[in-house]
């Protein structure tokens, strides 16, 4: 059978008949994006948030309710003002306070002023490079930081300038430096960097007993990306905050601050994480109290069959409350007496005449008629 090419019908559509109803791209579509909302209007804005212990992990960080207050300086919320029009350029230069008192956000510059590191009273320092640049403040050292590798072909992690480091090294600051190659490897530093400053803030509290707040200063080249992408990321998993208001809220403490999309997305993508974790351990959470509660139902019940199998049944529980108290309830030793008192036998409680009535009566009965 021969083939007959294919020809349009007269009814046909064909490229010139359709009409475009809403403009359009040929280009694959973008992801979406994470819009920080504009709430500036007439006079100041300000951004409120709250700590959630509902969403702390106890088992993440090894915490109890009294040193997650620790963290949270006792549940306290912190405000945040608009500082758009009080914002200077200058202030790019220093760190700001993000958390009162325990947490600082700021360039690397701010580890080699003494002065500020001294009056703040900081106390650890936790610091965001990029992996192949290397931490060295001076041409020398960060030419020879890039050349070492760690005998695998990978950067070794870096360290601190000699300025920094002979500062750090005066006051006795804590240093943590974290190198990464990427925005995936930041977002698997996250974790190990929230529970570093947990950690430090309650051991802190735990040397000096209460007396001293542990301070921390995350800082990477600028203070406005990398650095504040974690201090973002420890409001959400620590304080429970959501992304949005996190955002917003670094963004007013520190006006200066600029996260691209790429980096909102995976701080987008790390809540949905921490989102999906806390609805497990809720959920088991749950389940560990409705076992819990099936197990002491469970053995009230086996101690009701085994006070009932001596006599001591639930029909009888107010006269056993009047003889023995309410078992219910009571100590291990309240319990054996109670059992050893069961193995004597009473004599049922019998209705006596009124003291002297019966030495009336014999005196009646030999009183002569």
């Amino acid at each position: 059978m021969q083939n007959v090419p294919h020809t349009l019908s007269p009814g046909s559509l064909i490229r010139e008949s359709i009409t475009r109803a809403a403009p359009y791209d040929t280009r694959p579509p973008s992801p979406p994006t994470v819009d920080i909302p504009a709430t500036r209007a007439v006079g100041r804005n300000s951004v409120l948030i709250a700590p959630s212990p509902r969403n702390l992990d106890p088992a993440l960080f090894d915490l109890n309710s009294d040193y997650a207050s620790v963290i949270t300086h006792g549940l306290r919320p912190q405000e945040a003002l608009d500082q758009a029009s009080d914002w200077e350029y200058s202030a790019r230069r220093s760190a700001q306070k993000i958390i009162d008192p325990s947490l600082y956000l700021g360039p690397l510059s701010v580890l080699r002023d003494r002065e500020f590191m001294k009056g703040e009273g900081v106390t650890m320092v936790v610091v965001v490079r990029d992996r192949i640049m290397g931490l060295g403040l001076g041409g020398g050292h960060q030419q020879h930081q890039q050349q070492r590798t760690d005998g695998q072909g990978v950067p070794p992690v870096p360290t601190l300038g000699p300025a920094a480091k002979k500062v750090t090294e005066e006051l006795g600051v804590q240093v943590e430096a974290v190198g990464v190659g990427g925005l995936q490897g930041l977002i698997r530093e996250f974790p190990k960097l929230n529970e570093k400053i947990v950690r430090h803030l309650v051991a802190v509290h735990k040397r000096s007993l209460g007396a001293q707040q542990g301070k921390v200063l995350v800082c990477c080249e600028t203070g406005n990306d990398r650095s504040a992408a974690v201090v973002v990321a420890y409001l959400v998993e620590v304080w429970g905050v959501g992304l949005i208001e996190a955002l917003r809220f670094v963004l007013y403490r520190r006006f200066c601050v600029a996260w691209d999309d790429d980096t909102r997305r995976y701080l987008k993508n790390y809540e949905d994480i921490l989102m999906a974790k806390r609805a497990r351990w809720q959920d088991q959470e749950a389940n560990d109290r409705d076992a819990a509660a099936a197990a002491d139902e469970s053995r009230m019940n086996k101690l009701k069959r085994q006070l009932a199998s001596v006599g001591f049944d639930d029909d009888s529980d107010d006269e056993d409350e009047e003889m023995w108290g309410n078992y219910k309830g009571a100590s291990s030793s309240s319990k054996e007496t109670i059992h050893q008192a069961r193995g004597r036998n009473f004599a049922p409680f019998l209705d006596l005449p009124p003291r002297g009535a019966e030495h009336r009566n014999n005196e009646g009965e030999n009183r002569p008629s």
